[in-house]
């Protein structure tokens, strides 16, 4: 594995950038945040023993392919979504009596904004508790939940998001951490859709169609498309 490059650190509280969003990593200014690359990919499906194709049908499943907020101006803060009712289950502070569009019972698409919007929701949840907000959002190529910093190869939940905002090698590794992890590889690797899907998304993967999004994403890797 690739050590993460010097000079990229976790912050809270939050730093700003030139442009004035505010951020939980620093960012030196002349730092390229890559892209993977094919070579990035092989070394991947050598090192987990997952077909390049599969990997590459995750990610887009996940994450549409790019782990990075792209339409932002570099540094790029990573792509992720915070769900607010893990933010409920990992908090006991009583966020929702204040905040209850940060801080809900059970999943909500609704409360969603998208794109740069979802760090302001993370950003304002870590104002209530840092930690499990940051727990509570999903991060990068492979979204993976922050509560499982763990899986993904971190030793901490700082760790994890110094990665996710180094570039999409790493936030791959976590991806492909967390699928060695949880006993996934074997399920990916014979492209059984539903048994990974069942894990890997949750218990509503059938309703989101996520079997199916993976079976065709994988489809059109193979062709060259993704």
């Amino acid at each position: 594995m690739r050590p993460v490059p010097s000079g990229i650190a976790y912050t809270y509280p939050p730093t700003a950038y030139k442009d004035g969003r505010k951020s939980v990593c620093e960012i030196p200014d002349d730092y390229v945040q890559s892209a993977l690359s094919e070579s990035d990919y092989q070394d991947l499906s050598s090192e987990f023993g997952v077909e390049v194709a599969l990997v590459k049908a995750v990610m887009k499943v996940e994450s549409n392919g790019s782990g990075f907020l792209l339409k932002e101006a570099a540094p790029s803060r990573p792509k992720i979504l915070f769900e607010g009712h893990w933010f409920y289950k990992l908090t006991p502070k009583p966020v929702s009596k204040i905040r209850p569009d940060l801080s809900y019972a059970k999943w909500d698409k609704s409360k969603y904004r998208g794109g740069s919007g979802e760090w302001e929701r993370l950003l304002d949840a870590m104002e209530f508790d840092e930690i499990q907000a940051l727990k509570s959002a999903s991060y990068g190529l492979g979204q993976v939940m922050g509560f499982n910093y763990p899986a993904a190869g971190c030793t901490s939940i700082q760790q994890f998001i110094q990665e996710s905002f180094a570039g999409e090698y790493w936030q791959a590794r976590h991806m492909m951490n967390f699928i060695r992890t949880k006993g996934l590889q074997d399920e990916l690797q014979q492209r059984d859709w539903r048994e990974f899907a069942e894990t890997y998304n949750g218990p509503g993967y059938a309703k989101n169609q996520y079997h199916i999004k993976l079976e065709r994403a994988y489809q059109e890797a193979l062709a060259g498309k993704i």
